[in-house]
């Protein structure tokens, strides 16, 4: 795993604990379910705000069919932590292909 920062400064703490909270299900999920080899973490400023990266080389998702399936409580979670402190979160990810998810918060 590798873990990198680039030009961070404080957020507001409620934005802080959301990317905390969204990199640990993102981690955890990796853990848990890709088979991953690597998992890279990101974080890095974008204007005020800050983007979060958690991206692993393992076995990949079909993000709808997981929707339909209802086995999506963590993706759930993460995007209601986003939305919750006016981010959003995007998840790339295909059978075979591994998995990003990217977390954006405005800063305030």
């Amino acid at each position: 795993m590798t873990f990198a920062a680039r030009g961070i400064r404080a957020l507001p703490s409620a934005q802080e604990e959301a990317l905390l909270r969204v990199a640990q299900e993102a981690l955890h999920n990796a853990l848990r379910h890709s088979a991953a080899e690597h998992v890279d973490v990101t974080l890095d400023r974008r204007g005020p705000g800050a983007v979060l990266r958690v991206t692993d080389d393992g076995t990949g998702f079909d993000p709808q069919a997981i929707r339909r399936a209802g086995r999506h409580l963590g993706l759930v979670s993460m995007r209601d932590r986003a939305s919750g402190v006016g981010g959003r979160l995007t998840v790339e990810s295909a059978p075979g292909k591994g998995t990003t998810i990217e977390m954006e918060v405005p800063g305030g």
